[in-house]
């Protein structure tokens, strides 16, 4: 699996900004300098986030960057999605996109891989729905935590779901 640049940049940069306390805000160049990128990426991101409704602009002087509710109210799925990260891979537009030089691909009834994507993507959309912005500002070990504890709960999900052992 790739995340993007566009995916690990932006999210660091909304991390940033739920590090902020209320009323709050920080500028792109700010941002740019906190995460080591330029101005001009990090004013791209800021528009994604905004055009999703995760950010807004305060203008003026002390102006710059927020987000637009508490960051535990913004999951790591609705911040992929802001960049355009499509983390379902099993549905027929997908499969279609990977179809050679058909017209559509080869293995549409009987396919042995479709079943793999389709558990992959449900995981990946559980995972990412269950993680906030706020989860991510907590220290390393701790986030870890979390993350064992869904990434446990969501396979015994997906087990009760399918009815039969994931192994």
């Amino acid at each position: 699996m790739n995340v993007s640049a566009l995916e690990e940049y932006g999210l660091r940069c909304a991390v940033s900004l739920a590090s902020l306390k209320p009323d709050e805000t920080l500028s792109a160049p700010e941002i740019a300098e906190k995460e080591g990128l330029s101005v001009e990426y990090v004013s791209k991101f800021m528009l994604y986030l905004k055009k999703a409704g995760l950010v807004t602009t305060i203008r003026g002087v002390n102006g710059g960057f927020a987000l637009s509710k508490p960051a535990a109210e913004i999951s790591l799925k609705e911040v992929f999605e802001a960049f355009g990260g499509k983390h379902r891979v099993s549905d027929e537009e997908f499969c279609n996109a990977f179809a050679g030089k058909a017209d559509s691909c080869v293995h549409t009834s009987g396919c042995s891989i479709r079943p793999f994507w389709k558990i992959l993507s449900l995981y990946i959309e559980a995972f990412t729905s269950e993680m906030s912005l706020q989860d991510l500002l907590r220290p390393e070990a701790e986030t870890l935590a979390k993350t064992e504890i869904i990434a446990l709960k969501n396979i015994q999900s997906m087990k009760n779901q399918l009815g039969k052992p994931l192994s």
